[in-house]
C-alpha cells in the first residue's frame, strides 16, 4: 500500500514569509503612522487659523473704538503706542514686537471757556454761565473725581487733571461775573500727560470726562510669545511681572506689528504712514493718527521633519531686529488687517 506523502513549509520558507510579511506590516504602520501626522498637523494648523482669524476679528474691533468719546479736533491722543516694546522693557515684551494702548473715554461734556490755568497751583477757571455743577452731594461737588481736558485750541498742547473741588469764585483779571474755580490733582489720573499745557495757561477750551465711562485695553506679545490683553491700569512704560497676569489671546506668536498712518493735513486722508514713533518727542503726531495697519505672525507648535528653511519674516524692516533661535522647521502664518480709528473723521 502506498502512502500518500506529507507536505508543508520548510523553516526557510516560514522565515522568508515572516520577513517579508514583517516588510509589508511595517510599510503599512508607517503609512498609517505618516497619515496620522498629516492629520494632526493640518488640524493643528486649522486650529492655529481658526484661533488667530478669532483674534483678529476681536482686534479689530476693539481698535476701531480707540479714542472714542472725544471729538477728533481735540488733541489727546486716542492710543499709547510702543515701536519695538522690547527696547522698554526686555523682561516682558517680545524682542521686536510692538505693544499698543487704545484709550476710550467714554462720556464727555461740552466744550467749555477756559479764563486762566494755573498749573503750579493745580486750579483752572472756566467763565460764567457755570459749566461745571458745584451742587453738593453728601458735602462733596458732583464733579469731583471726573477729569477736565484742557487744551489750546490749533495745537497738540493739553492737559488732563482730575477734579478735586468746584466752586464760585468772583473773577478778576477782565473776566465778568463769577467764575468757576476748579482744583485739581494732575498726578491722580492715569490718563495724565506730564507737561501738558505747562505751568500757567491763558485762554483755550475745557471739556469734562466721566472718569468712572473711561477704559484702557492694552495688547503686546510678551517674553513667552503669548499675544495678551491688559484691561485697566496697565503701565506700557513700566510693567512689570504682573503682566503674566493679562489676559491670554493667543499662543505661538512670533511678532505683531503696527503701522500707523497719519493725516497731517486734516483732510481725512493718509498722507504718511509709518512704522516707527517717539513717544517723548511725539514723533509723528498720535494725535494725527488715522488709520493702524497691523501684522500678527503666528507659527504652529509642532515642528515637522518635511518643513524646512523656513525662516521668520521680518514684517518691520525699521525694527533693526535680527531674529535669532526662531525655529526653522514650523509652519507659519502672517495675519494683516487695517482699521479706521473711529473717531478720526471729523
Amino acid at each position: 500500500m502506498n502512502r500518500q506523502r506529507e507536505k508543508g513549509f520548510s523553516l526557510v520558507e516560514l522565515l522568508v514569509a515572516t520577513v517579508v510579511g514583517g516588510l509589508i506590516m511595517a510599510g503599512i504602520y508607517s503609512a498609517f503612522m505618516s497619515s496620522i501626522n498629516v492629520f494632526s498637523s493640518q488640524q493643528e494648523i486649522s486650529q492655529m487659523q481658526f484661533n488667530s482669524k478669532a483674534v483678529v476679528s476681536f482686534l479689530k474691533e476693539k481698535l476701531a473704538n480707540a479714542g472714542s468719546g472725544v471729538p477728533a479736533d481735540v488733541p489727546i491722543p486716542p492710543i499709547a503706542f510702543l515701536n519695538n516694546a522690547a527696547t522698554i522693557s526686555s523682561t516682558s515684551y517680545l524682542n521686536g514686537a510692538d505693544a499698543i494702548q487704545i484709550r476710550m473715554y467714554g462720556n464727555v461734556g461740552e466744550a467749555m471757556i477756559v479764563h486762566s490755568y494755573n498749573g503750579s497751583a493745580a486750579n483752572l477757571r472756566l467763565e460764567q454761565p457755570n459749566p461745571v455743577d458745584v451742587n453738593t452731594v453728601n458735602n462733596q461737588n458732583t464733579s469731583v473725581g471726573n477729569l477736565l481736558l484742557v487744551w489750546n485750541p490749533g495745537t497738540t498742547q493739553y492737559a488732563l487733571v482730575e477734579i478735586t473741588h468746584v466752586n464760585e469764585v468772583a473773577t478778576g483779571g477782565g473776566g465778568t461775573g463769577n467764575d468757576t474755580k476748579v482744583n485739581f490733582s494732575p498726578g491722580l489720573s492715569i490718563y495724565n500727560e506730564p507737561g501738558g499745557l505747562g505751568a500757567n495757561y491763558t485762554g483755550g477750551l475745557a471739556m469734562m470726562i466721566d472718569q468712572s465711562a473711561m477704559s484702557t485695553l492694552t495688547f503686546f506679545v510678551d517674553t513667552n510669545g503669548v499675544l495678551r490683553m491688559a484691561d485697566g491700569n496697565f503701565d506700557l512704560q513700566n510693567p512689570t511681572a504682573s503682566t503674566v497676569a493679562a489676559l491670554p489671546l493667543l499662543d505661538n506668536v512670533e511678532d505683531f506689528q503696527i503701522q500707523i498712518g497719519y493725516d497731517t493735513n486734516a483732510d481725512n486722508i493718509v498722507d504718511n504712514w509709518s512704522w516707527t514713533y517717539d513717544p517723548v518727542a511725539n514723533n509723528p503726531n498720535i494725535n494725527q493718527a488715522l488709520v493702524l495697519r497691523c501684522f500678527l505672525l503666528a507659527r504652529s507648535q509642532r515642528t515637522e521633519r518635511f518643513v524646512s528653511n523656513v525662516t521668520r519674516p521680518d514684517i518691520d524692516p525699521d525694527d533693526g531686529i535680527t531674529y535669532g533661535g526662531a525655529p526653522t522647521n514650523v509652519r507659519r502664518r502672517i495675519y494683516s488687517f487695517t482699521v479706521q480709528l473711529r473717531n478720526r473723521l471729523n
